[in-house]
This record gives structure tokens, C-alpha cells and sequence, in this order.
């Protein structure tokens, strides 16, 4: 449930681009580097690169020209997530904060872009476990932002950065949080959320802010209406945009309805050479073919995600995947063979490799309970209903599968609306689950919360939000934790 870093490189895509000028002309008022900049955001890379380079920026041209410069470079080492290229741009921030040196001392624009650049190769380092290093540069950024706004309060796009910075603090690894904690950096997504909802529709750079809070309705707020409505929105007017494509094939993903995204998802695999190919295309194809039971082609799409790909994150998940597509269709003795490359392959800093490494630790899983489980996520309700009605009481082997039985249940009417029967699933999943620190309970809380919201009981979401934090050391602790904290800071300002 953490954020991936495919979506944490969009956010800051996103997020760090929303400007809109004053005093100084606004970015779209220079047509070659406003198009340039615009097929970055597109993924279309080397056609604003060749854009930039054939443009001799005048002096007020310079922030806008060194922020796209250096968003160009970070984009293509985000996507790729290839240590080459981040060896090959390693003096890029270094250059581009030297071009705004040449900005006045008084302009807002100096502290901004100085900003956003800093922000941006933040995530780099933090993609390369450079802790320190993106720690500091946080920090410098933060600080640079709430200096602007001292000397330029009425400047609007102070919010655009802080809103960032607030909202990427919750979402870095576990392992960077020292460093926030050493340099007093404190997370706020609802906050960061507030700044963000800011910039308004009328400003140029509405898409990115628009693409900004779908993401963080989708990995926090975890509100489908919301993020549906927005990537919706975005997509009806930006059909020719890798990246709102391919956010709006994750969203319906992400809620439980993956028929719709296939044929979406097939076609992004056909983009042509003008784009930079997001290779988690097919990572995600993977997960469809096998929430469906076509094992053969996610274990192509695994395949063709692996070759493809260059860095280091999802690769045990791959590799357990693979395995699973070979132990649920029977082949035995080719799933053991998976197993025992999974458990030696990548390493475990993403939410997706830490839960596939808590898989390998031990035995095998309960296999019914494994395809019902990912039958639900892809809202293949016809199959998780056959699976789990066929589930007999001997396979049913000890207390964590009869939890687990439980919380399958629960999610899968959950996701059918039936919520009389996913709060009698639920509830009975927190009573057998006891102190475990198995992921089901806390799951459970925060999902009982959301039911109990909608419902506008206050009191009783706020209470399974609370006890959805209250346990410990299970895998997903901080997603769920991030997503009942944004929960009740919400149900907060409603009051």
C-alpha cells in the first residue's frame, strides 16, 4: 500500500510544474519553451529536448528554461529508474541552480524554481537511497519556500511547492524518516491537499495540479469518486497524454475494475517511438492476466516487464508473481523453481517487494484463498465467489487462513456494495485477528471506517480509523496509516 515510485516520480512530475507567473511573464507566454515543456509532461522526451536545445534563452526566459531542462533530466531517470543515467545527469541540479543565479535577488521566481529543482532531484536521490543527501535537499527546499512566502506572500505558487513538500514528507520510504525527523520535517497530506486545490482551473498549468491530487486521492485519501471524477476529467481532454492514460488505467485498477482497464492498458504497450515507454505497463498487464486466471500471458507480460526494465524495485514481486502464475495453474515443480529465484532476486524498499519478501519467509499460501484474493482486487467477482465457495473446512489450516477467509469475504462484498455483509466479515476478521500483527485487522478498521463515514457516523469511523493505526509491524503499516490519519484529519475539517 506504500506509494510505488513509478507513482511517486508522476506526483513530482506533477506536482512541482504547476506555475502561473507574476510580475514576470507566465511560461506559457514563450511559445518554444511552453512546447517543450509540454511534451516532457507528455513523456514525449526527445521531442522537447530537441525543442530546448534549439532555443538561446534571453533573461527572462532563464527560471523557466533551467527548471524544464532539469525536469527533462529527471523525468528520464524516474521513468527508466536507470543508475547510468542518474551517474550521466549527476551534475544536472548543480547546473540548473547555477542558472538561476543570474535571476534578481527580488524575484519570486528565484526561490521557486530553486525550489522545485531541489524537490525533484530529492526524489531522485531517495529513488537511489541517497537518504542524506534528498534529506538536505528537502530541507533546503523547505526552507527556500517558506522564505518566499516571508517576502512574496501574495505569491500563489508558494502554495504549489509547500503542497508538494507536505505531502511527499508522508510519502517517502520508512527508511527516510529519521532524516526527516533530524531535520524537522513534518508531514501534512491534507494540508499539502489544501495548498494544491489552490491553483485554479484558469491557471495554464491545471493538468499537473489536477494529476497531482488524483494521486494523492488514489495512494491516501483513497476516495474513488474523487479520483475518478478528476482522472475522468483529465482524460477526456488529454487522450494524446502517456501519463493521464496510464494514471486512469491504474485508478480503475486499483478499484477492483481491471476489465475495463485491459484494453486500455494493451494499447499504451503500442504507443510508438515518440514516447518514453513506461515499462510498469506491463508489470500491470501482469496483474490483470493473473487476477482473471490467464496465467500464460502474465507470466508473458512479467516476462516483457523484466527485460524491459532497468532498476531495481519490483523485482522479487515480479519473480513471486511469476511463481504464482506457475502454483496456481499446478505446475509444481516449475513454481518451485520461482520460488526459490524469487526469494533471491531484487530487494525489499517498495511496498509490493516487502509483501512478496513476507511470502517468501515462509510456506507457500493457502491457494484458494491466494486466487480469491487476487480474483477481488481485479473485481472478478464471478471467480472470487466460486473460489471461496468451494473452500472446504480442511483447507482451511489454522487461524491466520481462517482470518484470511474472513477478510475475503469482506472485501469482496466490500466491493460489491453489500455493506451489511462486508461489516459482518470485517468485524469477525478484527475479533479472530487478536494481537496478530497480521495485515487483515488494521485493513479492516480502516475499511470499516470508510463504511461508517459514508454512513455519517462520525463517532464510530473516528474509532476503527484510530484502532486501524493501533497495530503494529505488519507489512502495510504505513499506507494504512497514512490513509486513517488522512481519514480523520478529513472527517476533522468537516466539523
Amino acid at each position: 500500500m506504500k506509494v510505488g515510485y513509478t507513482h511517486l516520480f508522476l506526483f513530482v512530475l506533477i506536482a512541482t510544474s504547476s506555475l502561473q507567473l507574476q510580475a514576470q511573464k507566465s511560461i506559457d507566454d514563450y511559445p518554444k519553451i511552453y512546447s517543450a515543456y509540454q511534451d516532457i509532461l507528455k513523456l514525449k522526451l526527445s521531442s522537447g529536448r530537441k525543442k530546448l536545445k534549439a532555443i538561446i534563452p534571453s533573461h527572462e526566459e532563464l527560471g523557466h528554461y533551467h527548471y524544464t531542462q532539469s525536469l527533462a533530466d529527471v523525468v528520464e531517470i524516474l521513468v527508466s529508474e536507470d543508475s547510468d543515467l542518474y551517474k550521466k545527469y549527476e551534475d544536472s541540479e548543480g547546473e540548473h541552480l547555477d542558472g538561476l543565479s543570474e535571476l534578481d535577488s527580488k524575484d519570486p521566481y528565484k526561490r521557486f524554481y530553486s525550489a522545485e529543482i531541489k524537490i525533484q532531484w530529492a526524489l531522485v536521490s531517495t529513488l537511489f537511497q541517497d537518504e542524506m543527501k534528498a534529506g538536505w535537499s528537502l530541507k533546503s527546499a523547505y526552507g527556500e519556500i517558506q522564505e518566499n512566502i516571508k517576502q512574496h506572500p501574495d505569491f500563489i505558487h508558494n502554495n504549489k511547492s509547500l503542497g508538494t513538500l507536505h505531502v511527499l514528507f508522508a510519502t517517502v520510504p520508512e527508511s527516510y524518516h529519521w532524516v526527516l525527523k533530524i531535520f524537522g520535517l513534518k508531514s501534512n497530506v491534507i494540508e499539502g491537499w489544501g495548498e494544491l486545490r489552490k491553483i485554479e482551473p484558469s491557471n495554464p498549468y491545471w493538468l499537473e495540479t489536477s494529476l497531482a491530487k488524483s494521486l494523492i486521492a488514489l495512494n491516501i485519501i483513497n476516495k474513488e469518486k474523487v479520483t475518478m471524477d478528476i482522472l475522468d476529467d483529465l482524460l477526456a481532454s488529454n487522450k494524446d497524454n502517456l501519463i493521464v492514460n496510464y494514471l486512469h488505467n491504474v485508478a480503475l485498477i486499483k478499484y477492483a475494475r481491471s476489465e475495463e482497464a485491459l484494453p486500455s492498458m494493451i494499447r499504451l504497450t503500442y504507443v510508438g517511438g515518440s514516447y518514453s515507454p513506461i515499462h510498469n505497463v506491463y508489470y500491470k498487464l501482469g496483474e490483470i492476466y493473473i487476477q482473471k486466471q490467464q496465467y500464460a500471458l502474465a507470466r508473458l507480460n512479467y516476462s516483457k516487464f523484466l527485460n524491459r526494465y532497468k532498476g531495481k524495485n519490483y523485482i522479487k514481486d515480479t519473480w513471486f508473481k511469476i511463481f504464482l502464475t506457475y502454483w496456481l495453474d499446478g505446475e509444481d515443480k516449475l513454481a518451485e523453481l520461482h520460488w526459490e529465484k524469487a526469494q533471491k532476486a531484487g530487494r525489499e524498499l517498495v511496498a509490493a517487494d516487502k509483501n512478496a519478501a513476507d511470502y517468501l519467509s515462509g510456506s507457500y499460501p493457502n491457494k484458494e484463498l491466494y486466487k480469491a484474493r487476487l480474483a477481488v482486487d481485479g473485481g472478478y467477482f464471478h471467480i472470487a465467489h466460486s473460489v471461496l465457495k468451494h473452500i472446504k473446512q480442511e483447507s482451511i489450516k489454522g487461524k491466520k487462513d481462517e482470518v484470511e477467509y474472513f477478510y475475503r469475504y469482506g472485501r469482496l462484498y466490500d466491493k460489491e456494495g453489500k455493506e451489511e455483509d462486508a461489516l459482518f466479515h470485517y468485524l469477525n476478521t478484527i475479533k479472530k485477528s487478536g494481537d496478530e500483527n497480521w495485515y487483515y485487522a488494521p485493513s479492516a478498521c480502516l475499511q470499516v471506517g470508510y463504511i461508517y463515514e459514508s454512513r455519517l457516523d462520525d463517532e464510530k469511523a473516528t474509532y476503527y480509523y484510530k484502532k486501524a493505526q493501533s497495530y503494529s509491524k505488519h507489512k502495510y503499516k504505513d499506507g494504512i496509516d497514512y490513509q486513517a490519519k488522512a481519514a480523520l484529519l478529513l472527517l476533522g475539517n468537516k466539523r
